[in-house]
C-alpha cells in the first residue's frame, strides 16, 4: 500500500529499475508517457505541448506565459491521482516536490558513476565516448536547469530523497541488488500508509487537481487544501469587485471535497494563513 518514486539521470538504468520493482512487487507503473497520455485524454493539451514542457528548459517568457505552468499542473494532477490509488512506482521528474511531505511515499534517487554511463551508452548506440560524454553532460545540466526553473529545486541533492542507490558498474547483479534493496526497505513500518499520510495525499490529490481546473485564471495561481478547507494565492483578482471574488469562491466549492475556500491576493498572507494549518 506504499508509493515509490525514482528519479535517476539517463543511463543510470532508473526506468529499468522501477519497471523491475513494480512487476516484483504487483505495483503499477508508472512514467511520462503514461502522464502524458493520461494529461492529453483528461485535459485535451496536445501531447506534443506536454513533452516540451517536460523536456525543454523553458525561458523566463516561457515561465511568464501560462503553457508551461499548464502542462505541468496537468501533469501534476495526473499524477496525484495514481498516486491516490497506492501500490505504484513511478520513474520521472514530473511532481517530486507535491510528494516530499508524504510519508508512506519512498523517494530513491539512482546514481552511476559517468564513466560507467559513458560505456554503457557508447555499447548501446555505436557513439566515440568523447560525443557521449559531451551529450549525458549536456543531458544532466539540462534536467538541473529545468527543475530549478520549474521547482526551484537541485533535483539532484541526495536530500530529497529517502534513498540514494549507486548502481555501481551498471551491470545485472548491481541492477538486482538495487531492486531488493529498494523493495526491501519500501516494506519498512517508516513507508507504510497511516491515517495521518493517507489524508495528507488526499489534500496533495485535491491542490493538483484544483490548479490544474483554475490555472488559466492565473498561470502563478497558488493552492492548499487541508481537510476540505481550500486555501488559493491568485493575483486576477487583487483588482476585481467583491461579487468576482465570491464568484470565484463559488466555482471551487463546486468541485468534490471541497468545503471552504479562502481566497488570497497578498501572498505573504497566503503563505502565512497555508502554512498555519
Amino acid at each position: 500500500m506504499s508509493i515509490i518514486t525514482i528519479f535517476a539521470n539517463s543511463y543510470s538504468k532508473g526506468e529499468e529499475l522501477a519497471e523491475k520493482v513494480g512487476k516484483k512487487m504487483g505495483y503499477e507503473y508508472v512514467n511520462k508517457h503514461v502522464l502524458l497520455s493520461a494529461a492529453t485524454k483528461e485535459f485535451g493539451m496536445p501531447e506534443s505541448k506536454l513533452t516540451r514542457a517536460i523536456k525543454d528548459t523553458p525561458s523566463i517568457l516561457d515561465m511568464f506565459s501560462n503553457g508551461t505552468q499548464r502542462s505541468i499542473a496537468y501533469m501534476e494532477a495526473v499524477l496525484a491521482e495514481y498516486m491516490l490509488k497506492d501500490d505504484i512506482v513511478y520513474h520521472g521528474r514530473v511532481g517530486h516536490p507535491i510528494v516530499q511531505g508524504i510519508s508512506h511515499v519512498l523517494k530513491v534517487q539512482i546514481i552511476a558513476k559517468l564513466e560507467d554511463r559513458i560505456g554503457l551508452k557508447t555499447k548501446q548506440e555505436h557513439m566515440s565516448p568523447e560525443k557521449t560524454r559531451k551529450i549525458i553532460l549536456a543531458e544532466d545540466a539540462q534536467r538541473k536547469k529545468w527543475a530549478k526553473a520549474i521547482y526551484d529545486i537541485d533535483i539532484t541533492d541526495p536530500g530529497l530523497y529517502d534513498l540514494v542507490i549507486n548502481v555501481g558498474r551498471l551491470e545485472a547483479e548491481d541492477a538486482e541488488d538495487a531492486v531488493e534493496t529498494i523493495i526491501s526497505t519500501v516494506k519498512h513500518k517508516k513507508f507504510q500508509p497511516m491515517t495521518y499520510s493517507l489524508n495528507c495525499m488526499k489534500d496533495v490529490a485535491l491542490s493538483c487537481h484544483l490548479k490544474a481546473v483554475l490555472i488559466n485564471t492565473d498561470s502563478t495561481i497558488q493552492l492548499k487544501s487541508h481537510k476540505g478547507t481550500v486555501f488559493v494565492y491568485t493575483r486576477a483578482l487583487k483588482r476585481k469587485k467583491q461579487r468576482q471574488v465570491l464568484d470565484f469562491k463559488e466555482r471551487i466549492m463546486a468541485i468534490d471535497g471541497v468545503e471552504h475556500v479562502e481566497v488570497y491576493t497578498e501572498k505573504d498572507l497566503f503563505l502565512t494563513m497555508a502554512r498555519g494549518q
